[in-house]
């Protein structure tokens, strides 16, 4: 006998990129996708390891969304089992969690105490939802009670929602030894890169998030796509990747000011090519640099440009005159306010990060890059927090 299990993670619907309501969709596109494609595959299961949900309170439109394919999963008899991710959970006790809508015979939550399922008789899949690092010593002994359960069966997979040290250094939830030995599969949700990595005797999968969150995703996109897992169980367990191709396209161009009428044209050429397969307009991130240049002109010729073909334009700069000025005036006064600034974030905090932090918007926000500067908190809070605390 054969059994297929699709693990997929932070979906986030209900998510709305940039304020936009086409990428709020997006996120629904790619949900619904995976759904028809599991059902095209004949899936026995499917396990959804947290992050279903952008807010524990999601907009209407989201919860109509997975109700529908949750529904489609139901018609064709596959089992749902999900946990809890950390912006499915309010940050108050005695709350619902908004999966808790779906509950019935075919769709299951696994929590802290209801935190073990039997598939076919011989697959243990058990599972916590998010726990914050604060409780580690709770998770421990929890992993020790549900892995004690699991000993008498021939097949195991742990379902968990958070960073791995191993994975993710800043301020992990799950130390290596907070994860138990025992397992054949850890379905693991939280960080939105695909990882697929030997762990403790078994394998630890993060199957990514399924579309495309923040712009630091998108390398690990290109390299391995986003999608979700497949497990096949038989005589031996196996898993792959299951890419789904994202409609709308990202163009990110780092591009010198003397050669920004060249790389529009280049752009323009890029759109016009992708626009013949889809009607789903690019995203376009530019950072104009090494130059001394009059911003508003740039804005001006890059929106003359790109405007009308693209469905938003983010742009940021590195100006050579200012790059230079800067350099001057840390190298002939240290009483500067950026050198002011990282004494004070280096005396309070002691952290490298934060410190780059407050330089980065410092610059930004007195050039008045309001924009960029918001790119660079956006970018800094979802490397250090929502992969990890929030």
């Amino acid at each position: 006998m054969t059994t297929k299990i699709a693990h997929l993670a932070d979906t986030h619907l209900g998510y709305r990129q940039y304020g936009l309501l086409e990428r709020e969709e997006d996120f629904y596109d790619a949900f619904n996708k995976i759904i028809d494609d599991i059902i095209e595959k004949d899936v026995d299961y499917v396990i959804h390891a947290g992050d279903l949900f952008e807010t524990p309170k999601p907009p209407i439109k989201a919860l109509l969304v997975a109700q529908e394919g949750f529904e489609k999963l139901r018609a064709h008899n596959i089992q749902v089992y999900v946990i809890a991710g950390n912006h499915d959970i309010m940050q108050r006790r005695k709350t619902s969690l908004p999966q808790e809508l779906y509950k019935n015979e075919n769709f299951h939550i696994l929590t802290s105490k209801a935190n073990n399922y039997i598939l076919d008789n011989n697959i243990f899949l058990g599972g916590l939802p998010y726990i914050s690092k604060n409780n580690e010593n709770a998770v421990k002994e929890l992993l020790k009670e549900i892995t004690e359960k699991s000993r008498n069966y021939p097949w195991k997979i742990l379902m968990l929602h958070g960073s791995v040290r191993k994975y993710f250094d800043f301020e992990p939830e799950f130390e290596l030894d907070t994860i138990p030995e025992g397992y054949d599969y850890y379905a693991m949700g939280h960080l939105h890169k695909r990882i697929d990595d030997k762990f403790k005797e078994g394998t630890l999968v993060y199957p990514g998030s399924t579309e495309i969150r923040t712009k630091d995703e998108l390398d690990n996109y290109h390299k391995k796509g986003k999608g979700y897992t497949l497990i096949t169980i038989d005589d031996t367990m196996k898993h792959e990747f299951i890419n789904m191709e994202l409609e709308r396209k990202f163009i990110v161009r780092n591009i010198q000011y003397p050669k920004l009428d060249e790389e529009l044209e280049s752009i323009q050429k890029e759109i016009t090519t992708i626009l013949e397969k889809t009607t789903k307009k690019p995203v376009v991130d530019l950072k104009i640099y090494h130059g001394n240049f009059d911003r508003s002109d740039v804005v001006d010729k890059i929106y003359a440009a790109l405007e009308d073909i693209t469905l938003t334009i983010r742009i940021s700069y590195e100006s050579l005159e200012n790059s230079v000025k800067l350099n001057e005036n840390i190298e002939d006064n240290l009483l500067t306010p950026e050198n002011a600034i990282k004494d004070r974030l280096t005396e309070e905090f002691n952290n490298e990060a934060i410190s780059t932090l407050g330089l980065e918007l410092y610059k930004n926000l007195s050039t008045q890059n309001i924009e960029k500067a918001q790119d660079i908190a956006e970018e800094y809070y979802e490397k250090n927090y929502h992969e990890n605390n929030n």
